[in-house]
């Protein structure tokens, strides 16, 4: 059997990004490079954080096909349409150069993942660095990419030899653990930012003999910007910037909130359902159910209904509530 990652290379980025999206508390995504929606289908779940919700993806590639399956990709559901989600959710995809800003295009995060290899070094990556970081200026700034070293895994690519190949025939570079460090700092001090560099896929379910992880097969660089940027970014911009290819709005639930009577029987009903025969219920047990969450929006919100309610008594931590009979 030939060596393999478990989970998928592919799910541990989106879930790599995904989590760091999530703990720096952003609310809008623009990803560049964004092909046919894959990472921004993943982002399109409700952040489990639910006091900072991701409202707003956006995505720019070149590609006329695979914007198409993007726009596919990222079309409500069914079960969008029929569970409707607390907070607003706008999807815009652009067709153009990703090197080339977006005019008045504001987000807090950028997310560039394994693209920045598929340009040239020396003018394609340059460029798309300074869109990133010097055109949108975002709060957070995520780059992944192969990492070279990490080929010697991979014996069909004969790694440090004459006869070596990249992972991909459209792959124009791989930098090597310390090549990308030296771009990233660099970036980093250009621009404002501080860096934080980790490795991804850093084990393998049946390797070959002597596997070493080399820091992970991906190499990933996370940037988050100085509070004061005293940078000046003189980098010319040429070319025509993308242009807006296709939008979706999610359905969100509007309802007014139910009657105070009403809203006391339906957490009543789904407390008694989800609770033990101590009748005990766990506080996320009870905001999981989806009714709950469009009533109360925020789990804070439910929190301090329940310790208003005499019906109600919560432990030290607020973690988990008894149903009083």
């Amino acid at each position: 059997m030939e060596p393999y990652f478990f989970p998928a290379l592919w799910e541990q980025r989106r879930i790599c990004i995904a989590r760091t999206l999530y703990e720096h508390h952003v609310h809008s995504v623009l990803e560049v490079g964004c092909g046919e929606g894959n990472v921004l289908s993943f982002l399109v779940s409700p952040s489990p954080n639910d006091e900072h919700p991701i409202t707003r993806l956006c995505g720019i590639d070149i590609n006329n096909a695979a914007l198409d399956l993007a726009y596919e990709r990222l079309q409500p559901n069914d079960d969008d349409k029929r569970d409707l989600r607390v907070d607003p959710l706008s999807v815009q995809l652009f067709h153009g150069d990703a090197s080339v800003p977006v005019p008045d295009l504001s987000v807090d995060a950028v997310v560039c993942t394994e693209v920045i290899e598929h340009v040239d070094e020396h003018v394609g990556a340059p460029a798309l660095t300074h869109a990133v970081l010097g055109g949108y200026n975002p709060l957070l700034a995520v780059f992944t990419t192969p990492n070279a070293e990490f080929n010697v895994n991979f014996p069909g690519l004969a790694y440090g030899t004459p006869d070596a190949r990249f992972r991909d025939d459209d792959h124009k570079f791989e930098w090597s653990r310390e090549q990308f460090r030296s771009w990233a700092e660099g970036a980093a001090d250009k621009y404002g930012y501080t860096v934080a560099i980790r490795g991804i896929g850093l084990s393998m379910r049946n390797p070959i003999a002597g596997f070493d992880p080399y820091g992970g097969c991906t190499q990933m660089a996370v940037f988050t910007r100085n509070a004061v940027d005293s940078t000046t970014h003189s980098d010319v911009v040429t070319g025509s910037p993308p242009r807006l290819y296709a939008s979706t709005e999610y359905p969100v639930f509007t309802q007014p909130q139910l009657s105070s009577i009403a809203l006391q029987k339906l957490v009543r009903k789904f407390a008694l359902d989800i609770c033990n025969t101590q009748h005990i219920f766990q506080l996320d047990d009870l905001w999981d159910i989806l009714e709950i969450k469009q009533q109360f929006k925020r789990c804070r919100a439910l929190e301090k209904w329940l310790d208003t309610q005499a019906t109600y008594s919560a432990s030290q931590t607020n973690e988990l509530y008894t149903v009083n009979t």
